[in-house]
């Protein structure tokens, strides 16, 4: 950790009033985001309304990824303008979710201002990546976006914390209203900060309709968006009903939300540091392979666990895995040298969110006629996506860690073929030596052999 703060001493301005920007906007989405589904729940949604909202909220994103790419292309000078515009919007609206909580109903407000504030904020994310990209130094960027990760892990916690002292305490619904009431003041204190992060790049603004088909047509990015695809399509599937099934067959109340919120948390925070530096050493591939490999198991063990406890030790296990991954599909993107970057992290973001409200989508029909079929249906699909995924994904930036890594590895290894060279040299030796010892053995005893059955015959 100290190595890593002397990597932050040498970080841009950007970079370290993203941090301080991101500590508002973190405290303020730990009150209110991760309750957003429970508080559908306690206004009496259901299993299909959920799986209804996700799928929404999904299916727009493809469309809107692509209008935002395109606006971001035609306007990506005033990227910067465009990134506060739309998050002061998308946090604006959650003003309409504390009304409907304070007048008693309205679930259908509710569930259209969570969509609008999700899709204003797809507009803002696609331009937050782009620039935060130019803030970071390729060859420091697992470490540097590890570190922010934790230091927002801290605060994370401690929003949690607040969050779970609220919902516990006060419940439904004031324990809403209070808690949407405060994160939503902080996510708006927050929207100033953004402007203060600069851009010293300031690239020019493309012909958005050419730059856009361009990239539709590239091989690369349609292949990693397919294979993010396939993942995010089997992820889903168990997504859709995951909090549901925590609330109907296992009886989770907020208290259960806000512990496995907090827990998520405290694992994710700390997991983050040793996530990244292993990325910058071994890169994306083998990031995804070995988190992956782990998560495919979690929908498996998740219908097995129906205490809180199960659920809590389910959540560490799983919280530590998806940080790794989702460090490395995040890295991934960004990392893509192309002058249009903005426009393929939309198009590697556009068949994902397509397959993820399919996803969600089979994964309601499943629940729904099978039960907890459709989490094993989740935990086989994520084992067969991982394996396209790990195909198609490519050591995209090597970073001076590696290269450093492959210094000190060569000698070792050229040492090795060496040695290995010479004891195959010796072991082919030791086979002659064996062979020739084994054959004069063999003569000796045909010799005595036949001598002494002459010898009998002799005497006879």
């Amino acid at each position: 950790m100290r190595l890593q703060l002397n990597e932050l001493g040498r970080a841009s301005r950007g970079f370290k009033v993203s941090i301080v920007e991101g500590a508002l906007t973190v405290f303020g989405v730990a009150l209110v985001g991760p309750m957003s589904i429970p508080l559908l729940l306690r206004m009496g949604a259901n299993a299909s309304v959920i799986a209804l909202y996700t799928a929404v909220t999904q299916v727009s994103t493809p469309p809107l990824q692509l209008l935002a790419a395109a606006l971001l292309d035609r306007y990506r000078e005033r990227r910067l303008q465009l990134m506060v515009t739309f998050a002061g919007a998308s946090r604006l609206l959650w003003l309409a979710v504390l009304l409907a909580v304070l007048k008693g109903g309205w679930l259908g407000a509710v569930v259209a201002a969570l969509v609008a504030s999700n899709a204003l904020g797809l507009f803002a994310g696609l331009a937050w990546t782009d620039l935060i990209a130019d803030l970071v130094e390729p060859a420091r960027m697992g470490r540097l976006f590890a570190l922010r990760n934790t230091i927002l892990g801290f605060v994370n916690i401690a929003g949690l914390l607040v969050a779970k002292l609220i919902y516990d305490s006060m419940g439904y619904p004031s324990g809403y209203a209070v808690a949407i009431g405060v994160g939503t003041a902080f996510l708006l204190a927050a929207v100033p900060l953004l402007y203060m992060y600069g851009d010293p790049v300031k690239p020019k603004s493309g012909g958005a309709v050419g730059g856009l088909l361009s990239l539709l047509r590239s091989r690369e990015a349609l292949r990693d968006s397919a294979a993010m695809a396939a993942w995010a399509f089997s992820v889903n599937v168990a997504a859709a009903v995951w909090n549901y099934h925590l609330y109907a067959a296992f009886g989770a109340n907020e208290s259960w939300f806000t512990t496995l919120n907090l827990i998520g948390g405290v694992v994710g925070t700390f997991a983050s540091p040793p996530w990244g530096s292993f990325y910058d050493r071994y890169g994306p591939r083998a990031t995804f392979l070995l988190s992956g490999l782990g998560i495919v198991l979690v929908p498996a063990l998740f219908p097995l666990l129906p205490s809180l406890a199960g659920q809590s030790a389910l959540q560490v296990y799983s919280t530590f895995l998806w940080t790794g991954f989702n460090l490395a599909a995040f890295n991934y993107a960004v990392a893509y040298t192309h002058e249009r970057r903005h426009i393929y992290i939309a198009v590697y973001n556009l068949l994902p969110a397509l397959a993820s409200a399919a996803g969600a989508a089979v994964g309601a029909w499943l629940y729904n006629t099978g039960g907890v079929l459709a989490f094993y249906a989740s935990a086989l699909g994520r084992l067969a996506a991982l394996a396209a995924l790990y195909r198609v994904a490519t050591p995209r930036g090597a970073s001076y860690e590696e290269l450093r890594v492959a210094s000190y590895l060569y000698p070792l290894y050229s040492a090795g073929t060496q040695a290995l060279h010479l004891a195959l040299l010796e072991l082919a030796m030791v086979a002659r030596v064996a062979y020739a010892a084994a054959v004069v053995v063999g003569l000796l005893a045909l010799i005595l052999t036949f001598f002494t059955v002459l010898l009998s015959v002799l005497r006879f």
